[in-house]
């Protein structure tokens, strides 16, 4: 039984995911670089369809800058008597050379992506980041 409280979120988490590959960025395309949330399968959609993004060591994935894309994650948890799922994902704008951070929260039944952009403010470091809801071009998810 306790085997069953994690491995079903787990398998829940992949079966989403198992129609996607991995993203590569172009060789040659301007980049960003975002630091995604721990504990979530991150996506990107970048004029095409939805893509796994891989992170680095640092917990960070380098997005194209300059063109609109989506990114999201999803989300799997048990509590020993239910299972929850949640998928969320925003679409901005990323400048070249800009550090963003992505956050994803859930509450109850919902859950919501946002992306911040990483600043030199000594108080907080971070800054809100224009976006829009799940709708970037190419996104056929």
């Amino acid at each position: 039984m306790r085997l069953t409280r994690f491995l079903l979120p787990a398998v829940l988490a992949l079966s989403c995911t198992a129609c996607m590959s991995i993203y590569r960025m172009p060789a040659g395309t301007p980049s960003a670089s975002l630091r995604v949330p721990p504990g979530a399968t991150t996506w990107i959609c970048a004029d095409g369809p939805a893509q796994i993004l891989p992170r680095e060591k640092d917990g960070r994935a380098r997005i194209p800058a300059g063109q609109r894309i989506t990114v999201g994650a999803n989300f799997s948890s048990s509590d020993g008597y239910m299972n929850y799922f949640c998928s969320a994902g925003v679409s901005l704008l990323p400048d070249q050379d800009a550090r963003y951070y992505q956050d994803f929260e859930t509450e109850g039944n919902m859950c919501s992506a946002l992306v911040y952009r990483e600043t030199d403010d000594t108080r907080v470091g971070l800054a809100f980041e224009p976006t829009m809801g799940r709708s970037g071009p190419g996104c056929t998810r």
